[in-house]
């Protein structure tokens, strides 16, 4: 089930303490949800080798590093990307995670968009302040002035999850993706109930989060 995210109006916008800046469901338009629904499959049909790598990833109940599929398979990681790439261009939902690989399954959890705005600093607060109340941070994705959108899956779902994600970030010395927009950005989350997201929402206005979300509890897609 997907829930619909609807344009705010500039009053309320500017309500949520996002100034000046544009309504960032504008700027995302409508489409961020589903859009490999939206995918056409290539009519090539897949490799041996592709299907026991889908297989894989359709058991697997959590992501599986890339050098953990290449083994299994017997080959090199760098075949894996490759095999990756080609299942992803055939229109398979396979998201690289910080984890490692996910095949994106259907769910019966509702998803929205909220537009964030915080220092790199507050990324564990902001984090740990969704997955304590039970909201799933599928992606990070931020608007750039030259490239357009561009999106990082993350499929963050607890405080374990959010620790190797940051000591990643630490360890390769790499800039959050948040850093090429003064700190603005959208997740793309998923909850199961209503009171979760009103609540994770709450929480991150407190810890000095802005925040903002059109999610409407009584439409659905």
């Amino acid at each position: 089930m997907r829930v619909q995210v609807p344009l705010s109006t500039p009053e309320e916008h500017k309500a949520e303490g996002f100034g000046d800046i544009p309504n960032p469901f504008f700027l995302l338009g409508t489409d961020v949800i589903g859009r490999h629904d939206s995918q056409e499959r290539s009519s090539t049909m897949p490799t041996e080798r592709q299907l026991r790598l889908l297989n894989m990833l359709q058991r697997a109940e959590v992501p599986i590093p890339g050098q953990a599929l290449a083994e299994a398979l017997g080959v090199t990681r760098q075949v894996v990307v490759h095999e990756i790439a080609l299942l992803r261009a055939a229109g398979e939902p396979i998201y690289a995670t910080p984890k490692g690989y996910w095949l994106n399954r259907a769910s019966s959890g509702r998803e929205t968009v909220l537009a964030v705005s915080h220092t790199p600093e507050q990324t564990q607060d902001e984090l740990y302040a969704l997955v304590d109340h039970g909201v799933r941070v599928l992606d990070v994705r931020v608007e750039h002035a030259i490239y357009g959108e561009i999106v990082g899956q993350l499929l963050i779902t607890s405080r374990r999850d959010v620790d190797v994600f940051l000591e990643k970030v630490r360890a390769e010395k790499a800039a959050l993706l948040s850093s090429l927009t003064g700190g603005f950005h959208y997740h793309r989350v998923q909850f199961d109930r209503e009171d979760q997201l009103a609540e994770a929402c709450e929480a991150l206005r407190r810890a000095g989060i802005r925040v903002m979300t059109d999610h409407p509890s009584n439409q659905t897609l």
